[in-house]
């Protein structure tokens, strides 16, 4: 009933940073490679810094510099990548690009911590007999490391649940998780996120697999529909939210939604939620550097100190007003017999929306309401409950529980944008680690899409991707994705 994956041709982006320290491998010993010798020769941006704490008395400031390490294996094979790091904690999380050999293996999130610290950097890696290169290249951020070690990969069990997390799910919702839970490391599910789903015709008409942009272009380049088509409850709630062409693009996603699922697709939401006070038509924060921006604050609504709800605040009867709005309108699709994937309060941990600027412990509150309203309260069966993680120190901490999460989701976009297709088994190996091997583990938004060869040969076995939409999933400047790839 539902389509596999369409091909893509190989292409690889090559990261370009000089070469430093050499170390052999010696069998079920770690490796350790200092930081300052794995500076690169024409690298003036990086700080070589004394502290008595550090290994060798030394670290390195990466600043807007890269590093570069060397070492050499006596047979190829895989390997996992622990890093010694430092980031004090004015400077706030933190990212940057891991390479192999000049390809992508992936991200480092780094937490803060304000004492040396030492992280699961990757997984997965995968080296080549001889001497590898190990890069970790500027991204989002100046981080300060020690050292990086490399042990033998010693792969662990998978134990996913077969059942829901929500008690009594739809027979949709089972048989979509079903097909997930036994699809997952056989098969990866194509997807891609739409922007707009009506025409433009002053109706509000619905666009079909035919007529959306993004759905033609991968249609028109492989000969096939893409299997899942995300959607979004931007417009649903929100200072302008009873306009009529917000309500005509809510209408518009929920009839394309329907028209996905019955064509033997899956169709997923996320909520771009808008200040719940409609002070202001904004989602970002002011720390994320977009205008406008919101300063709408979870704990104007809770209070931390107790953990309990502030029921009589204004802040809370907004956020209930516009969780029970989203949840009327899964409820249509619920009575159609759809079932769909719902990923809620999405990259919170980056602190660039406002669900995660107040931390971890107010967003899993927020998240545990909303499971509260829709589950029990209003009565939705349907739903593929979706958490989006990173891999930072304090992942964990953000993370709502084994009770209310079906699948774990990884957002990765390569920075500096370019195309870049490797199978990111890196992360998806730090993940599935992270969760315990309890949860399916998907890419649940990307720029370019992995390979389906790469993400094979790795065993990065992805439950889907979904680029986003415009020059993300199409022909656009950047090259993440063309009909080529």
């Amino acid at each position: 009933m539902f389509m596999k994956i369409f091909n893509y041709t190989h292409y690889a982006a090559v990261a370009a940073v000089a070469a430093f320290a050499t170390t052999a491998f010696a069998e079920s010993t770690p490796i350790r490679i200092e930081a300052e010798n794995a500076v690169p020769a024409d690298d003036h941006k990086v700080v070589v810094s004394e502290n008595a704490k550090s290994s060798g008395g030394k670290f390195v400031e990466m600043k807007d510099g890269n590093l570069e390490f060397k070492v050499t294996v006596p047979t190829a094979g895989y390997y996992t990548l622990w890093t010694t790091y430092q980031l004090p904690t004015e400077s706030g999380s933190k990212i940057q690009n891991l390479t192999v050999n000049g390809v992508s293996a992936g991200q480092i999130s780094f937490g803060i911590s304000d004492d040396f610290k030492t992280i699961k950097g990757a997984g997965k890696i995968k080296l080549s007999a001889g001497e590898n290169t190990i890069g970790i290249v500027h991204s989002w951020g100046w981080v300060n490391i020690d050292y990086i070690e490399l042990t033998e990969y010693e792969a662990s069990p998978w134990n996913i649940s077969k059942n829901l997390v929500t008690p009594e799910p739809t027979e949709s919702a089972q048989k979509l998780y079903n097909f997930l839970h036994t699809n997952f490391g056989k098969h990866v599910i194509s997807g891609v996120m739409t922007n707009r789903t009506m025409e433009n015709d002053g109706k509000y008409t619905p666009q079909t697999y035919e007529t959306q942009e993004e759905l033609k272009y991968i249609h028109d380049a492989s000969g096939k529909n893409v299997v899942l088509v995300g959607f979004d409850f931007l417009h649903a709630t929100g200072k302008n939210s009873d306009q009529q062409w917000h309500q005509g693009y809510t209408h518009a996603s929920l009839e394309m939604a329907k028209t996905v699922w019955n064509a033997g697709g899956i169709p997923a939401f996320n909520w771009h939620w808008k200040d719940p006070t409609k002070e202001v038509e904004a989602f970002y924060t002011k720390s994320s550097g977009n205008t406008p921006y919101t300063e709408f604050s979870i704990n104007k609504a809770y209070d931390e100190t107790s953990g309990k709800w502030k029921t009589d605040s204004d802040a809370y009867k907004a956020i209930v007003r516009d969780m029970n709005i989203v949840a009327d309108s899964l409820l249509r699709l619920q009575k159609e017999g759809v079932a769909l994937i719902w990923r809620p309060l999405h990259e919170a941990s980056g602190k660039w929306f406002w669900w995660g600027t107040d931390g971890a412990k107010p967003c899993v509150a927020l998240y545990k309401l909303m499971f509260d309203i829709f589950v029990n309260q209003k009565g939705l069966h349907n739903l593929i409950w979706v958490w989006t993680t990173d891999e930072a120190i304090d992942a964990l901490d953000w993370y709502p529980g084994d009770e209310y999460v079906d699948v774990v989701g990884r957002d990765y976009y390569y920075y500096p944008r370019e195309a870049n297709h490797s199978s990111l088994v890196g992360s998806f190996e730090t993940v599935k680690e992270m969760f315990g091997g309890k949860k399916i583990v998907t890419l649940s938004e990307n720029g370019s899409v992995p390979y389906p060869n790469e993400m094979k040969a790795d065993g990065a076995n992805w439950s889907w991707f979904m680029p986003w939409y415009g020059d993300y999933a199409m022909e656009g400047w950047a090259n993440d994705n063309n009909k080529e790839s």
